[in-house]
């Protein structure tokens, strides 16, 4: 049996299966991106579903220094719809 691998959210810190997480990564082109598929090229950090740990990133800045540079605005509002969705699922 195959073990999946594992990754830790940059907002939370605590590690979670990587099918779980938000993946964000860089891309020479665009800069930063949201890699919905996990399969993108380039520097990959990790984020929880979950609002408080989208914050805590923003405010700590901590995905910024995963990456390795600047994350634009576009990209937040991104992510928290994507927790925002992800939060009424569950609830459904």
């Amino acid at each position: 049996m195959r073990k999946e691998p594992e990754r830790t959210c940059v907002g939370c810190r605590n590690a979670a299966p990587q099918k779980q997480l938000m993946r964000i990564a860089t891309d020479g082109v665009e800069g930063v991106i949201f890699d919905r598929n996990h399969k993108g090229q380039g520097r990959g950090a990790y984020l929880c579903y979950k609002k408080e740990c989208v914050e805590k990133a923003k405010k700590r800045q901590s995905l910024e220094r995963a990456l390795k540079r600047p994350v634009p605005q576009p990209i937040w509002i991104e992510l928290e719809k994507a927790v925002e969705d992800a939060t009424a699922k569950r609830e459904e």
